[in-house]
Parts: structure tokens; sequence; C-alpha cells
């Protein structure tokens, strides 16, 4: 078994922030075009929540891309 290299690290951690903000942009959308007061109650706290938490879910998975990016960069000037 080989050992994982930095720049393998740095694609990782692009490709999860990447996912975080696919996921908070189709959140974003999801929220719009639900109305909460539609679905069951038991799932409202939870579309309250990511209401909520959704712009700092965002703005953290868009600071791990950019982390994952300049760490790639590294990697490619080694």
């Amino acid at each position: 078994m080989e050992p994982t290299t930095f720049a393998q690290v740095a694609e990782t951690v692009a490709g999860i922030g990447a996912l975080g903000i696919l996921t908070a942009t189709l959140n974003v959308f999801a929220l719009r075009v639900v109305r909460i007061e539609e679905v069951p109650g038991c799932v409202q706290p939870r579309i309250r929540w990511w209401s909520t938490h959704n712009p700092a879910f965002l703005l953290v998975s868009a600071a791990v891309t950019g982390a994952g990016l300049v760490m790639m960069i590294a990697a490619a000037a080694r």
C-alpha cells in the first residue's frame, strides 16, 4: 500500500468542499420550492434548522474548497 501524497489530500479536500457547495446550493433551491406549512410537522424543525444554518454551511464549504485549491497549487509547485 502506497502512502497518500499531499496532492491526493488536496484533491480530496477540494472535492469535499465542492460537494458541500453543491449540497448547499441544492438546499437553497429546495427551501425556495417547498412551502413549510405543506410538509409534515415532524420535518418542519429540520427545514427551519437548514434555513438558519445553510448560509454558514455554504461559507464553510467555500472556504474548504478554496483551501483545497490552494493546496493543489502548492502541490503542483513542488
